[in-house]
């Protein structure tokens, strides 16, 4: 795959990461934990984010930037910091809980079931998670399960508050009480400081293209449910820790009853399997999206992530894929983790949940696009590509993917990509996390500071010539 233009007409670097410099990272890490333990985290998040410039990576870093985002109410991007985290370390239970702690403030309480359920899943005896997972199923109305998590986590008082809430008429406004008092301060430490000691164990516990489209230090104890149901005795205490969903299980639905509380009456194997289908979007050959899963075909060979695969058919072979700079294969993975770029060889298809996500498919003309690395989702092996970088001085470098050629793609954003004009002798500057990428063989681009002298605001991407861009709108 060679690349007829001239060397020096070329818009970015290889992709090698700079060496950080350690002695930055450690004086704005040490000051962000500081602040955060003083009280202050909005000049925690601002050294947070200055030390995740020079090792955009480190897991300790980016944790105190989602919680110090979580403090200051910016609740839409400590999630994305946690869901990034999860994806990096799927198997750390306290990051899950951490998300969920999030979603307990957003009320969204089966969001949060999820995320402490997938937390026990990894660690069963995870007390913390019990007693989260009590809280978020009271919030959601289920007061027979959340007794049972609280009598498991040890919290005997809220068991207690739940046994009397299952004995009142109506049940409703038991979880509109329970819905009100976790409206209040929620009980949500640093994911990262030093843990607390762990409460004493009791006998039975466990042991320890044409078209755009794309994808603390103090502890309070747990809060009331509500008037009238205050508990009585202290609560478990709650300790620092975030995490991500699971998905629900739609079996919980349909059996979640109790002998004191009407429910519904349990389907047989064969009802269930019938009405609880799979939505499958259909498509003969590229993706297919639809209101909850996205469809990648693949026949002959397809490069494609499988992050959020729900099941997959036919006989394909996978590869992991290397990034490529003019025209040849390095060593270094196109992606990390459970987002690494794979190569689909073969005839199937696979179904990738959405998963809040937004999915563009989109065909790709003759005229070549570049687009940020993390949105571009798959594409198919007629398309070209090429990995690279915009340089950035001190802070973290914009890694980009140039494809050309003909053939379709799909991306990943947080909201629905809009496009806006980039035209000659009018730079447009795009803050980085909002960019999705650019097509016009005219534009050049360059990372430059938000704000000239407050670089603490983050970096831009500037981009001057003309053609046209597509930016992630939440």
């Amino acid at each position: 795959m060679s690349d007829p233009r001239p060397a020096d007409t070329r818009i970015f670097d290889e992709d090698d990461s700079d060496l950080a410099d350690n002695q930055e990272f450690d004086r704005a890490l040490g000051a962000g934990t500081e602040a955060l333990a003083q009280g202050n985290p909005a000049d925690a998040r601002i050294a947070l984010e200055k030390a995740l410039r020079y090792k955009p990576r480190n897991q300790r870093a980016r944790n105190l930037l989602g919680l110090s985002l979580f403090k200051v109410g910016e609740l839409t991007r400590s999630e994305e910091i946690y869901r990034a985290l999860i994806e990096d370390h799927p198997s750390d239970p306290t990051l899950r809980v951490n998300l969920g702690l999030v979603f307990l403030k957003q009320n969204a309480s089966p969001d949060a079931v999820r995320c402490f359920e997938t937390a026990l899943d990894l660690q069963p005896n995870h007390q913390k998670a019990q007693n989260y997972l009590g809280l978020a199923l009271a919030q959601k109305g289920d007061l027979a399960r959340a007794r049972e998590y609280f009598l498991r986590a040890g919290n005997d008082a809220m068991a207690e508050k739940m046994t009397e809430g299952l004995q009142k008429s109506p049940i409703r406004a038991v979880a509109e009480g329970a819905s009100e008092a976790l409206a209040e301060e929620k009980p949500f430490n640093s994911a990262v400081d030093e843990a607390p000691a762990a409460a004493p164990k009791k006998a039975g516990d466990a042991p320890a293209g044409a078209r755009w489209l794309a994808t603390n230090p103090a502890e309070p104890v747990a809060p009331p449910l509500g008037p009238g149901l205050e508990p009585a005795a202290h609560v478990v205490a709650n300790a620092p820790e975030p995490s991500q969903p699971p998905a629900t299980s739609p079996a919980e639905a349909a059996t979640e009853a109790t002998s004191d509380v009407p429910g519904p009456v349990t389907p047989s194997m064969s009802q269930y399997t019938h009405a609880r289908r799979l939505p499958m979007p259909d498509a003969k050959g590229g993706f297919a999206i639809g209101p909850s899963e996205v469809l990648i075909q693949v026949k002959g060979e397809m490069l494609t992530r499988m992050d959020g695969l729900v099941a997959s058919w036919g006989s394909v072979t996978m590869k992991p894929e290397l990034k490529r700079f003019r025209g040849k294969a390095t060593d270094k993975p196109f992606g990390d983790g459970p987002r690494r770029m794979l190569r689909a060889t073969g005839e199937g298809r696979f179904v990738v949940s959405r998963e809040g996500r937004e999915f563009t498919a989109l065909e790709l003309g003759d005229e070549p696009a570049y687009f940020r690395e993390e949105v571009l989702f798959a594409f198919e092996e007629s398309i070209l590509f090429e990995n690279g970088r915009v340089p950035a001085k001190g802070g973290n470098d914009l890694h980009l993917v140039h494809l050309r050629g003909s053939g379709r793609l799909l991306l990943v954003t947080q909201g629905a990509p809009q496009s806006v004009d980039v035209r000659r002798g009018e730079a447009m500057r795009i803050p980085m996390d909002q960019l999705v990428g650019w097509h016009g063989p005219l534009i050049q681009p360059r990372l430059v500071p938000m704000v000239e002298e407050a670089p603490e605001l983050g970096v831009a991407l500037e981009l001057s010539g003309e053609g046209r861009a597509l930016i992630d709108v939440p």
